[in-house]
């Protein structure tokens, strides 16, 4: 299914059912799930168990498929079943002949787009679970690692710079928009400072 090196397969299905009732999720909760997902199998685990050469016991990453009724899913809803789960997940969201991943890493969804089967692919890089977990959101998310930035903070800055640009980009449309001469210089004087602080990300 997924151009994954070095881990073990497996095959556990996780029942929908046994979700909402371990977690007492409502039933608006539960048609939500299930108007969007019609399966969840774990179908790979990459632990110290399954790679013995990794340094030390840390927490074990699981590889998550995810039957979709339909392309696409809310990026709420992957975040509020990667908190349900509470595991390291790198969800593969399947939808006739294509695969699209997605990654819950530090607070925020990161996912990529949807492609055949055969061109989603993603290595495992590091030398501990730690670093493997890292490395994949960092291709999940398609960025490349800098040089004295942890993956974390080149995955941080990319969310601080999108964050920016969609204010510059509403700012600039409210500039357009503004009748007064004063007002518009107060949202161009704003709309430099954002750029100001994009050049630093």
């Amino acid at each position: 299914m997924l151009g994954l090196p070095q881990t073990t397969e497996v095959k556990k299905i996780i029942p929908k059912r046994a979700l909402y009732s371990k977690f007492e999720l409502n039933t608006a909760e539960q048609k939500e799930f299930d108007a969007a997902i019609r399966q969840m199998t774990i179908v790979n685990e990459i632990s110290l168990r399954t790679i013995p050469a990794l340094r030390k016991q840390e927490k074990a990453v699981f590889v998550l498929a995810v039957q979709l009724k339909q392309e696409g899913c809310a990026e709420r809803l992957l975040q509020k079943l990667c908190r349900l789960i509470d595991q390291r997940l790198l969800l593969v969201l399947c939808y006739e002949d294509k695969l699209q991943l997605a990654l819950y890493f530090d607070n925020r969804i990161l996912l990529n787009e949807f492609m055949p089967v055969a061109e989603q692919k993603v290595n495992l890089q590091g030398t501990s679970l730690n670093d493997i977990w890292e490395h994949l959101a960092l291709q999940v998310a398609k960025l490349t690692p800098r040089a004295g930035l942890t993956p974390a903070s080149v995955i941080a800055n990319a969310g601080r710079r999108a964050e920016t640009e969609a204010q510059i980009a509403a700012l600039t449309k409210k500039m357009f928009a503004e009748k007064q001469a004063r007002k518009k210089l107060t949202l161009r004087e704003a709309i430099n400072k954002l750029k100001k602080e994009l050049e630093e990300l």
